[in-house]
């Protein structure tokens, strides 16, 4: 079991969109990492945002999880968890329905994890990431999840500093997820323009040794 996470600043940033955007209802995503990496670290390198209305199993997350898996097939990713923010600003628990759509996701990977976006630290984005990781612990008939140590952020407090600004530029209010697209598919998951933002503030900040 992979214990460590770390998550690029483009990851941080679409998951901190996405709940931004939809302060009062539930939201949820899918987790990518390279199909190469090293099993001592899960490096989640992007995220897909799903859905804002409906988070539930439900046959459009069938079709969203093909598509993503085609995308992540032709960019040498791989699907390798699951981010759910709950609707309730109190709420930072793992439920039933991030569970069991959890659970259908990492049966198809060795290592992968379930992030819960932790909704009362969203009001102090410059000290903590608002997350909690849990790991899958394998059963012969059923999989639980333990909590484990927090992620770790590409750039450490320097990428931090992403999450006031996400705020104060309003940059979250471009984000698409797929509930967007399947309203107007001329709407882009992909969220090339996002992607871009985010890699020009990674170009101006300079790796150190430690990253």
């Amino acid at each position: 079991m992979t214990e460590e996470v770390q998550l690029s600043l483009r990851a941080y940033a679409k998951i901190l969109s996405h709940a931004v955007q939809n302060p009062y209802t539930a939201v949820n995503g899918v987790l990518l990492s390279p199909e190469d990496e090293d099993k001592e670290r899960l490096d989640v390198v992007d995220v897909v945002p799903l859905f804002h209305y409906n988070t539930s199993l439900s046959p459009m997350l069938t079709v969203a999880l093909t598509q993503i898996e085609e995308y992540a097939t032709n960019r040498s990713l791989r699907i390798a968890g699951y981010y759910h923010g709950n609707e309730h600003h109190d709420d930072n628990e793992v439920g039933f329905v991030a569970a069991r759509i959890a659970d259908k996701i990492v049966e198809n990977c060795e290592t992968g994890c379930l992030l819960i976006i932790n909704n009362t630290l969203l009001n102090h984005l410059a000290t903590e990431l608002p997350f909690r990781v849990f790991h899958p612990i394998r059963s012969t008939d059923r999989i639980d999840w333990k909590e484990g140590d927090k992620p770790r952020l590409q750039f450490g407090e320097r990428g931090l500093a992403r999450g006031p600004e996400i705020m104060k530029t309003h940059l979250y209010r471009s984000l698409v997820d797929m509930d967007h697209h399947y309203d107007n598919v001329r709407c882009s998951w992909d969220n090339g323009a996002l992607n871009e933002a985010v890699k020009l503030f990674s170009e101006s900040l300079p790796v150190s040794q430690e990253e």
